[in-house]
């Protein structure tokens, strides 16, 4: 029996549940384009030149076609074609060696319009380790996803001639999906007999541990440097049951002959969203870099993130609702991830889902923005550092949360990060066409 056969039906209907709930969001002057198993939008300036530059941008599985990402980004003269991949709101069932082929399906139509020169991809989230692993691949060799130490890679696949992109843009981008989830596992929520059971010395909210429920909470450095500890040694218990599994399946000693589920309860905890200040390492730069301010000039600093503690986020980690489930074969490409600390010691080029390991492989120019009131700056940093490429800039724009908005729970006056979307924006512009002039 396939484990596949028994959740289609499901998988169907909640597909088609999501499809309907994202039909209603208002499009601006789109053209709606099919392109496979890929379904995209183009956008067009509403006046001015014909573009020459063509953006490309996506998330790994959310609806992206009606992003404000392209709007913003015709509205500055670009053709920006935002597509939603084969996986829409399949984050269970994803295969991430897929992907380069929904990448080039919509990069070779971007280079067949009328007009572009060039092309740029974005990527945003969970849209720059696809990105990212599309333009290694295209500007190496598909060798890049078949070494030997990967937990997952793309031996199977034939991706045929990948052209690679002139630029990339990486908005808020993170390190990858298995960095992400090491660092959103609970380590010490645990099922015994079909209860959760929270291991005391590793309670991220407990007050003996130095949560406080009503104020600033205050960990130790032993505490935290025992929690991320803790979160490695979590998922490398879970690939260990993962792989003896799939193992099993193989031989034929298993209830299912290709796939099955597995949970993970405490899936959804980090510790920068309930007490980031305890945690520069993650918040902050190490050198000065670009800081755009809310008027829009530019110093040279060193930023920490102006985010402040979010409940709602850290609320979901404390009971089941913060569950996370995957398939085996999916947890194998989006969570599998060497490491001993899932803050300093991690292997990101383990897994083929890294926006870290792969700009090591990307030298077309480059541009990082962190945004200043959310999690990923030093992330940001370490990018541009392992960055291969020799044109490649990066800068934090002030009090703007992972969607480019303004933080305005981190703001001390009202108003005080207005600019941020703009700002953002703006930049990408100046830098695009500072490097492909029309």
């Amino acid at each position: 029996m396939k484990f596949s056969r028994a959740i289609a039906v499901a998988a169907m209907a909640t597909a088609a549940g999501f499809a309907a709930a994202n039909s209603a969001h208002a499009q601006s002057n789109p053209a709606y384009v099919k392109l496979g198993q890929v379904n995209a939008a183009r956008f067009m300036p509403d006046n001015g030149p014909a573009p020459h530059i063509a953006f490309v941008t996506a998330h790994r599985t959310a609806n992206t076609i009606g992003s404000e990402t392209c709007e913003e980004l015709a509205a500055r003269g670009f053709m920006a074609i935002c597509y939603e991949t084969r996986y829409r709101n399949d984050d269970i069932g994803i295969q991430w060696e897929k992907l380069p082929y929904d990448v080039k399906a919509v990069v070779d139509y971007a280079r067949k319009q009328p007009g572009i020169t060039r092309v740029v991809l974005l990527g945003h989230s969970g849209g720059s380790p696809m990105m990212s692993l599309y333009q290694a691949i295209a500007e190496t060799s598909k060798a890049f996803c078949e070494r030997p130490e990967l937990y997952s890679n793309c031996r199977n696949e034939n991706y045929g001639t990948l052209v690679p992109a002139d630029a990339m843009v990486f908005p808020d981008a993170h390190p990858g999906n298995p960095v992400q989830q090491l660092r959103s596992t609970n380590p010490s929520i645990t099922v015994v007999d079909g209860k959760k059971t929270v291991i005391p010395e590793l309670d991220l909210y407990s007050p003996a541990n130095g949560y406080n429920p009503n104020g600033p909470s205050h960990y130790s450095q032993e505490f935290i440097t025992r929690y991320y500890r803790a979160q490695s040694a979590k998922i490398n218990e879970l690939i260990t049951k993962v792989q003896a599994t799939q193992a099993r399946m193989k031989a034929g000693d298993y209830a299912y002959t290709d796939d099955d589920l597995i949970s993970m309860p405490g899936g959804n905890a980090v510790i920068v969203h309930a007490a980031p200040a305890l945690v520069p390492e993650m918040i902050s730069t190490k050198k000065p870099v670009k800081f755009i301010r809310n008027d829009g000039t530019i110093v040279t600093q060193i930023v920490t993130s102006a985010m402040v503690p979010d409940e709602d986020l850290a609320a979901g980690a404390r009971s089941f609702t913060g569950t996370a489930v995957y398939k085996l074969s999916t947890f194998m490409s989006s969570v599998a991830i060497r490491s001993r600390d899932s803050l300093i010691d991690i292997d990101y080029c383990s897994t083929i889902n890294s926006t870290t390991c792969a700009v090591g492989s990307i030298k077309v120019p480059t541009l990082f923005m962190a945004m200043g009131g959310y999690k990923f700056i030093r992330d940001h940093e370490i990018m541009f550092e392992r960055s291969a490429a020799t044109d490649k800039d990066f800068a934090v724009v002030a009090g703007a949360l992972h969607g480019y908005d303004p933080c305005k729970r981190c703001e001390k006056t009202p108003g005080e990060y207005s600019n941020a979307t703009k700002n953002m924006f703006d930049y990408i512009r100046d830098w695009t066409n500072k490097r492909f002039p029309k």
